[in-house]
């Protein structure tokens, strides 16, 4: 890794945790962000490089990492792409489903990798849910149901513009839907409701419950929630043998039926690091990732016939969205 560098597009959230963590795996960061002030602070933080423009980062990184508002992903892949550069482009990989094939295909042409950044799937506690899944402790999978709480981004956010972000549940809820399908199978059809606030939108509450092709059930709800709400993550997986809980607060416990614990987080992984950690050696054709570009727009497709479910009044298969 220490002759990869990353070049991190976006000073946002997401582009503070990706740049933490590359710095973690002691790999040198690039970082642009439109505002030069802004880019040059961000870079003082976090021990990177600040770059003028973004074909400087083009030129110079071997890998791009974009970490900017999902209506941007698709023009900034295409960009990646053309100067053959490898991309990370965190969740939702594209906005719409066009835009995601594109990405594919502009990457595959290109010659280089293109890896979305869906990292429950890196976080421990669900690592260790799929792996007691497979090993049969639980038994055939019955019903499963996810819950993912956060504080309303606000109305003054591209968030809250339904037409840049898809919403609380292409935004937030992707992570469960994603994880969802991981475990039970892919998704036939997707039944959505939705309720949204007083204020532009917000907060918000949107539901979705997965059939998948082997006849399980999955619902996930995804909350934009009134401000000051802390993140939270829950799960219930129910198979003929047994039971998976999960609570992220206080701390991460996933337990089983009994309230027995079968794994405590610690937090001494960083599952961002070890995301990348993957995409890396992916890169170097030493693994094949856990998340692909594939997976990532399936989500993003299981996402939007939430929605689109929740618009007509009747289940949607997510195959049929162009």
């Amino acid at each position: 890794m220490s002759d990869t560098k990353a070049g991190v597009i976006g000073t946002g959230e997401m582009g503070r945790t990706h740049t933490r963590a590359w710095r973690a795996l002691g790999v040198d960061v690039l970082v642009y962000s439109r505002s030069a002030e802004r880019g040059q602070a961000f870079a003082a933080e976090h021990g990177a490089t600040a770059v003028a423009d973004l074909d400087t980062l083009l030129a110079e990184a071997s890998v791009v990492d974009i970490c900017t508002p999902t209506d941007t992903h698709a023009e900034l892949t295409l960009r990646a792409a053309a100067a053959g550069r490898h991309v990370i482009c965190e969740k939702p990989l594209a906005r719409t489903p066009a835009e995601g094939r594109q990405m594919i295909e502009a990457c595959r042409s290109a010659g280089v990798g293109l890896f979305a950044a869906q990292v429950l799937r890196y976080f421990p506690a669900y690592v260790a849910a799929r792996d007691a899944i497979s090993s049969g402790r639980v038994g055939k999978l019955e019903k499963l149901t996810f819950s993912r709480i956060n504080a309303s981004p606000g109305s003054d956010t591209w968030f809250a513009d339904v037409e840049r972000s898809g919403g609380v549940l292409v935004d937030l809820g992707i992570h469960d839907l994603d994880f969802a399908r991981w475990i039970a199978g892919d998704v036939t059809s997707v039944a959505g409701t939705y309720e949204e606030g007083p204020h532009d939108g917000l907060p918000a509450r949107h539901t979705a419950t997965l059939t998948h092709a082997g006849g399980v059930q999955s619902t996930v709800t995804a909350v934009w929630d009134v401000a000051g709400t802390p993140l939270r993550s829950t799960f219930e997986i129910v198979g003929s043998e047994g039971v998976l809980r999960f609570d992220s607060s206080p701390t991460p416990v996933l337990t089983d039926g009994s309230g027995a614990v079968l794994f405590e987080d610690d937090l001494s992984v960083d599952p961002y690091a070890k995301q990348l950690r993957e995409f890396l050696a992916a890169i170097e054709g030493t693994v094949e990732p856990r998340v692909t570009a594939e997976d990532g727009l399936t989500a993003l497709l299981i996402a939007l016939a939430g929605v689109e479910s929740a618009r007509r009044g009747e289940p949607v298969d997510p195959a049929t969205l162009t």
